[in-house]
């Protein structure tokens, strides 16, 4: 596998605005643009990635503060 290229290496920055969850936009947390940008690449290997997402389920749900989360469950 070649090395993935990452877009901040490129001068390019990627910012979250929002988040989309249970069909309802909300504003993204704060620092989440930064926290994500260590990890964009445009050269990855989505087969990988794929495999790898794969294993998990991704649950909505609206938490007893009336906020949307998204919580990620480990396939068994």
């Amino acid at each position: 596998m070649e090395k993935p290229v990452y877009l901040k290496d490129l001068g390019i920055k990627i910012v979250v605005t929002h988040l989309e969850i249970g069909g309802e936009k909300i504003p993204a947390p704060v620092g989440l643009s930064e926290l994500l940008e260590p990890t964009w690449a445009y050269n990855v290997d989505r087969e990988r990635v794929n495999k790898i997402a794969s294993q998990y389920d991704f649950v909505d749900y609206m938490n007893e503060k009336g906020k949307w989360c998204t919580r990620c469950i480990k396939k068994k």
